[in-house]
């Protein structure tokens, strides 16, 4: 008895720090104040692009505040399939993450609705693009 034990109890500790090595391994540059993307299942990268959204808006000099809407996080777009991050800034990418957010400039009390793109490469956030979205109101 006491033989068949030790193994067991050597295979149930190599599987828990197995698991605790690829979920360490899953987000490497995932922020504490994200991890609630993962349970709601939102993909890795795009949940690495709402923190380098955040990280952007806090250096920019326009604007003091960005919000990326739940909804629009869980409905973004990836595109797997362009090699590039856009045509202005040619950064190889594997994916582009693209998604609506919002973004208040400083001083003011109104929000901007943003198109946001989010290049990614190896997992890593390698370029973030934020446009104000001009689209005029129609009024009936």
């Amino acid at each position: 008895m006491k033989n068949t034990l030790a193994p067991a109890l050597l295979a149930l500790a190599l599987s828990a720090s197995m698991f605790q090595l690829v979920q360490a391994q899953e987000t490497p540059d995932l922020p504490e104040d994200y991890a609630y993307l993962t349970r709601l299942r939102v993909p890795e990268a795009v949940a690495q692009c709402v923190a380098a959204f955040d990280r952007w808006a806090e250096d920019a000099p326009k604007y003091d505040t960005l919000i990326v809407p739940d909804r629009r996080v869980l409905s973004a777009k990836i595109d797997d399939e362009t090699p590039i991050f856009s045509v202005g800034n040619p950064i190889p990418v594997d994916k582009v993450i693209v998604m609506r957010a919002f973004a208040k400039a400083r001083g003011k009390e109104q929000w901007t609705r943003m198109d946001s793109r989010c290049g990614v490469r190896d997992g890593h956030v390698v370029g973030v693009s934020l446009t104000p979205n001009m689209k005029p109101k129609i009024v009936r």
